[in-house]
C-alpha cells in the first residue's frame, strides 16, 4: 500500500491532516452505506433484468465498503509522527 502513503504524504504537503483524509474516507463509507440501505429497502419488483442489476450494485457498494474500511484501518495504523516525518 505505497500509494496510500504517498497519497498521505502528498494530502499532509497540501495542509490535509491524518484526521481530514479518515474524515473523507468516513463521509464515503456514509455515502455508500446510506445507498446500500436504500437500494435493499426498495421492495419493488424490477423484473429479472433490472434484479440483476440491483444486486450488481448491491455488490459493488459492499466492495467499496470493505475498501474504505480497509483503508480506514491502514492509516489508523500509521503513526501520527510517522505522516509527519514522511511529509517532511
Amino acid at each position: 500500500m505505497d500509494w496510500v502513503e504517498r497519497l498521505l504524504q502528498k494530502s499532509c504537503e497540501r495542509t490535509l491532516t491524518k484526521g481530514e483524509v479518515l474524515q473523507s474516507l468516513f463521509h464515503m463509507i456514509e455515502v455508500n452505506e446510506s445507498t446500500l440501505n436504500h437500494i435493499e429497502s426498495n421492495n419493488t419488483d424490477f423484473g429479472p433484468e433490472l434484479e440483476e442489476l440491483k444486486q450488481t450494485e448491491m455488490k459493488d457498494l459492499n466492495f467499496h465498503l470493505k475498501y474504505y474500511r480497509s483503508l480506514v484501518n491502514y492509516i489508523n495504523s500509521i503513526p501520527e509522527n510517522k505522516v509527519i516525518k514522511n511529509s517532511s
